[in-house]
């Protein structure tokens, strides 16, 4: 079998490197010896990489997907790309489905136009949802079942695979398709559901359950960076052209199961139950491919993330009255729709590319 596509000193090129798995696995690229490309246009903060200013082997690029020009200058030289960043999440994908085109799908073309003529770049890395399985009852779902997308956010990530795998058939592209992320981040999210169930947990005392038969796979930020990193070094031969679901089949739980778990962990708490929901999606999803062809296995249970989102909250690191913590919110405010990109705030990191 032939070597890792990387080795320690190469660099990767990594978008959306500032937010929520992208602090997470950027800074698992540089404890790996990698020097590494960050591209992120900061929409919700420079948190996630503020405090790796100055760090060596790190280069910051305030830009944006959209922006081929900026895609390219940060694609020289890159031996792999991993592609974090996008319009994230049902509702943030609803305010305007022109924006979402853009930063979802238009955006995908650019990159598939940079990793074709970049010729050094050996392995692309994208950053795909369970959520294009959408409502699929109690079935237990593979890579090979069938799509049935039911936001527009799921339908947008079916497509920029397609454009990818399609314009990049004879380069090596691997498909990450993501469970539903929990678990603390310097670029802290509160609107992921076991996050959002401590939250209330915690300042409420209550949670409400809405659709609790429906069935959701868990999976932690940091097994989420670790399983990127993995799929970025892979030989080509294991992953080239695949499609892999990240998670664990032991985090697979109904929406009533997992508020049982918050609240099993956070005494006083109680569960209200409604009957009524307007989300149809359901997916109970197989791990097993990633496991036997990368070895990936999740390290953190629920309860792992339940505690450290909890500590949290509890000592005032985060505050859950914050809307940078909620993609659809925070968009709300910022008036998302209307928002021009030149618009968005380019406040410096003092991180530049090195000479």
């Amino acid at each position: 079998m032939k070597d890792p596509i990387l080795t320690p000193g190469d660099l990767v090129f990594v978008t959306g490197g500032a937010g929520y798995v992208g602090s997470h696995l950027v800074r698992m690229l540089l404890g790996r010896g990698y020097r590494v490309r960050v591209l992120d246009a900061l929409l919700y903060g420079d948190a996630g990489v503020k405090s790796l200013c100055g760090t060596p082997g790190l280069e910051f690029e305030h830009g944006d997907i959209c922006n081929i020009r900026d895609m390219f200058r940060c694609a020289k030289g890159a031996k792999a790309v991993i592609a974090l960043a996008a319009l994230v999440g049902d509702g943030a994908c609803e305010l305007n489905h022109d924006e979402t085109v853009a930063i979802n799908i238009e955006s995908s073309k650019i990159l598939a136009q940079v990793v074709k003529l970049e010729t050094e770049i050996e392995r692309l890395v994208f950053a795909s949802s369970c959520s294009v399985y959408g409502a699929a009852d109690d079935l237990l779902i593979n890579e090979g079942s069938s799509l049935n997308p039911v936001s527009y956010y799921a339908r947008s990530r079916i497509v920029s695979e397609t454009i990818l795998t399609r314009e990049l058939e004879d380069r090596s592209v691997v498909n990450l398709r993501l469970g539903t992320v929990f678990g603390p981040s310097t670029r802290m999210r509160l609107d992921l559901m076991v996050n959002t169930m401590t939250c209330r947990a915690v300042t409420a005392g209550r949670i409400t359950v809405m659709g609790g038969s429906a069935w959701r796979p868990h999976v932690h930020v940091e097994d989420v960076a670790r399983a990127f990193m993995m799929a970025a070094e892979a030989p080509a031969g294991k992953v080239s052209g695949e499609v892999f679901n990240v998670g664990s089949n032991e985090n697979n739980y109904t929406i009533a199961d997992t508020a049982k778990i918050v609240a099993e962990s956070i005494p006083g708490v109680e569960i209200e139950n409604k009957a009524t929901t307007d989300d149809p999606r359901s997916y109970r999803v197989s791990f097993d491919k990633i496991r036997h062809v990368l070895g990936f296995r999740a390290r953190h249970a629920v309860t792992d993330g339940v505690a450290q989102v909890r500590q949290l909250l509890e000592d005032g690191s985060v505050d859950p009255k914050d809307l940078r913590y909620y993609n659809l919110g925070y968009l709300e405010q910022h008036g998302f729709g209307g928002i021009k990109k030149t618009e968005i705030a380019r406040a410096p990191l003092g991180v530049r590319p090195q000479a």
